[in-house]
């Protein structure tokens, strides 16, 4: 119930933040930035965000061994984006489900844990290396910015910290598994640790899961440059990697928000002034970004909702057949 609360009072602040942008920014320019996308360029949008929802699911591929198929991997990453971008979920929440899908896929549900833990742990030690490099590419704009400018140090800071933290994070998960199973004892504790010591074992496998995770966070940057330029407002493939970095630096750091709500569209309307933009095609980008994520995730989340009854209904007759046969 105190999670609940809690998940309801962040998502309203987000609701709060966004009611004030929405009053500080001239709609009318925002209006026009979209009415310039039109059906074809959403579309370009939406299929360039399927291949980059693809280009993120590789980096669980590795992980998996021989349970592992492109269809999984792709269920598995579009499940969990849609739960984390469009239901009041945070992004945990969406990693959790994840996580389920694995286990529906035929993953043991010990080694889907695990996976997903690493996974999780290789996406961040890739995020991190992508944070540094926008940061390093927006450098200038940002030692130029009179507010910003003076705290750069610490925004390297904060990342190169963010970037060792993912480290400690990865060492004290080995260090959980043995004190869960101490502490539990419990068979299936016993073999969520033998799964979360055995992938990090495989180190070319992580290695692997990294580098992969990193050409996803790229390609993000490209899927960008390309949503500005059906914006009619293009911005240079640096900069638009800049702005993605940044930005998901910002995601990470309000992780528990639900959908990022208002959190997302005060991040890109703040950064665009650096790059020459407005921050009513910030507000626009943001807006264009929602809908693709509703256009995907509405589908793809009744759908699964239709698999899981489906699933279940068999048991259920099972079960009111057996009970029938009892009286």
């Amino acid at each position: 119930m105190t999670k609940k609360f809690a998940g309801l009072v962040l998502f309203g602040l987000g609701f709060v933040l966004l009611l004030v942008l929405l009053s500080r920014l001239d709609l009318a320019a925002v209006r026009a930035s979209l009415n310039h996308v039109g059906w074809l360029g959403f579309a370009a949008v939406v299929a360039a965000g399927l291949a980059l929802t693809a280009c993120l699911a590789t980096g669980l591929y590795p992980l998996l061994g021989e349970k592992a198929s492109v269809i999984l991997v792709l269920a598995v990453r579009q499940l969990r984006d849609s739960a984390g971008d469009i239901l009041p979920f945070t992004q945990i929440g969406g990693i959790a489900l994840g996580m389920r899908v694995m286990t529906l896929g035929g993953v043991a549900a010990p080694r889907a844990m695990a996976a997903g833990v690493v996974d999780v742990t290789t996406e961040l030690m890739a995020q991190s290396f992508f944070i540094l490099a926008g940061i390093g590419l927006a450098a200038p704009a940002l030692q130029a910015d009179p507010h910003l400018g003076p705290y750069f140090g610490w925004l390297a800071a904060g990342a190169l910290l963010f970037a060792a933290g993912i480290v400690v994070f990865a060492f004290l998960q080995l260090a959980g598994s043995h004190f869960a199973q101490a502490l539990l004892g419990t068979a299936s504790t016993t073999d969520f640790r033998e799964a979360i010591h055995g992938l990090y074992r495989q180190r070319r496998r992580v290695a692997l899961s990294v580098g992969l995770h990193i050409f996803g966070w790229c390609a993000s940057g490209v899927w960008l440059w390309l949503l500005f330029w059906v914006l009619g407002s293009p911005l240079s493939l640096s900069s638009a990697l800049a702005v993605q970095s940044l930005l998901e630096a910002l995601r990470s750091a309000t992780v528990f928000v639900p959908a990022a709500l208002g959190v997302q569209e005060a991040g890109y309307a703040a950064l665009m002034p650096l790059f020459g933009l407005s921050p009513e095609i910030g507000l626009a980008a943001s807006m264009l970004r929602r809908a693709r994520d509703i256009a995907v995730g509405v589908p793809v989340l009744l759908g699964w909702q239709i698999a899981e009854g489906r699933r279940l209904r068999p048991a259920a007759g099972h079960g009111a057949s057996e009970a029938g046969e009892l009286t």
